[in-house]
């Protein structure tokens, strides 16, 4: 042993302090830079770290007696001389990984600019490959790492097959979950990107794998759904959406001559829309309430962007009116005093 940290060695005394002054730094880091350090605080707190840990050893090691920097270098070229080929072979074995790896991720998205079409297809697809080829490539290299420094994997599996039984038993939450996440991939409930409902929630779907999908809703707040919890789902995103505006016109004016005059205004009026497939279209007269007319304007719109088309079919149809001194529905408010309703 290098080091003997007996109660009245100066190593031992040493090591008392260095705790001692290790967390006396560390409160007065905490009291100067607070709570939520910045990214430059952060990489300061890490090198402080090092560098106290580090000496710490450096010094608790020079001032035991029987530790020699020289035994120490002699012992570790010992052992490396005497696994070169071990230590060779693991490295080749993880480069191999890392290699397969990054190739297969480079088909994938080599892949996808075949057919932009199903980009976010694609993207689901290979989010799910990359994660299984992740996780078999860890247990393929622990097997062969394990064997080249001479553990033998038989006994290893074995209790591996016992505890997955065991586990799966257990689990059986998480095998359902693995089951309704492969069905939610290859039976293509929804993919990365589309915009779904799952119970009261709604957003994009940001992320699908084996156990969990993450949907971030308008306000960025992400949930996370286990994939057997996922019993019904709408998806939004599946077809185009429609932009539904409606219009209230006083009963004053004529039906006929209100519905020509907005569908040939309307799309004079609007700016240039990518997200419009069709141009705004006066289905007809669909309530008569409070003395007004209710005429609804459909139009077409690219999945889940029918909200912007709103917009600005209302700010059309206000320019419209106003170009044409058509009057704006009034709201009208009768007001009774107490004598005049008991004359009444």
């Amino acid at each position: 042993m290098f080091l003997a940290f007996a109660p009245n060695s100066l190593s031992f005394w040493i090591a008392v302090l260095t705790v001692l002054f290790y967390f006396t730094i560390m409160y007065l880091k905490k009291r100067l830079i607070g709570q939520t350090p910045t990214k430059t605080q952060s990489i300061i707190n890490v090198v402080v770290n090092v560098v106290i840990l580090v000496g710490a050893v450096i010094v608790i090691m020079l001032a035991n007696e029987e530790f020699s920097f020289k035994s120490v270098i002699d012992s570790f070229k010992e052992w490396v001389t005497h696994q070169t080929e071990v230590l060779i072979g693991t490295a080749f074995v993880i480069i191999i990984s890392l290699t397969v790896y990054n190739t297969i991720k480079v088909i994938l998205n080599h892949s996808g600019k075949r057919g932009l079409i199903n980009e976010k297809r694609r993207i689901t697809i290979a989010k799910v490959i990359l994660s299984c080829a992740r996780y078999l490539l860890y247990f393929v290299d622990a097997a062969i790492i394990l064997s080249l420094w001479g553990i033998d994997i038989t006994p290893v599996l074995a209790g591996l097959g016992i505890a997955g039984l065991v586990i799966g038993l257990g689990a059986q939450k998480l095998i359902v979950d693995f089951i309704s996440g492969i069905f939610i991939v290859f039976e293509r409930h929804f993919d990365v990107g589309d915009i779904v409902g799952i119970g009261d929630f709604k957003g994009e779907v940001i992320d699908i794998g084996l156990k969990t999908t993450k949907v971030k809703n308008w306000k960025n707040e992400v949930k996370l759904f286990s994939n057997g919890s996922i019993e019904e789902v709408i998806n939004y995103s599946m077809f185009n959406s429609v932009a539904v505006v409606d219009v209230r016109i006083p009963f004053q004016e004529k039906a006929g001559a209100i519905i020509d005059l907005l569908n040939k205004e309307i799309t004079k009026h609007l700016p240039d829309l990518p997200n419009l497939l069709t141009p705004p279209t006066v289905v007809g007269m669909v309530d008569m309430v409070d003395n007004n007319m209710t005429f609804r304007i459909t139009a077409n719109t690219v999945s889940e962007q029918q909200y912007g088309v709103e917009r600005a079919i209302r700010k059309a149809v206000k320019d419209i009116l106003e170009e044409h001194h058509i009057a704006y529905p009034k709201q009208e408010i009768k007001i009774f005093r107490g004598e005049d309703h008991d004359r009444d």
